[in-house]
């Protein structure tokens, strides 16, 4: 089975990442991997994500605020499997 890239880009929505986590968790087959893209964000989300259980393969970004365009740009940078989706921080 084709293995996927998942790039969140996100900013100060450390609570959201949460309910992201938890529903990729819920997958009997971990085919991806999940890309954080932090966008200078001034809340818990280095934190909270360094609370995760690496159950699936988890890389965490910082950049400084440049918006969600260029993080998703930035996230690319760090894809290596083939097939990419985009998943905003406030999507589950």
């Amino acid at each position: 089975m084709d293995k996927i890239s998942i790039i969140t880009p996100t900013f100060n929505r450390a609570s959201f990442l949460n309910d992201i986590y938890n529903n990729l968790s819920q997958y009997n087959d971990h085919i991806f991997e999940w890309i954080i893209i932090d966008d200078g964000s001034t809340d818990m989300t280095k934190q909270i994500v360094k609370n995760f259980k690496n159950i699936f393969p988890i890389k965490y970004y910082f950049q400084n605020n440049s918006g969600k365009h260029v993080a998703v740009n930035n996230g690319m940078n760090f894809v290596e499997i083939q097939y990419t989706v985009i998943l905003d921080s406030d999507d589950l």
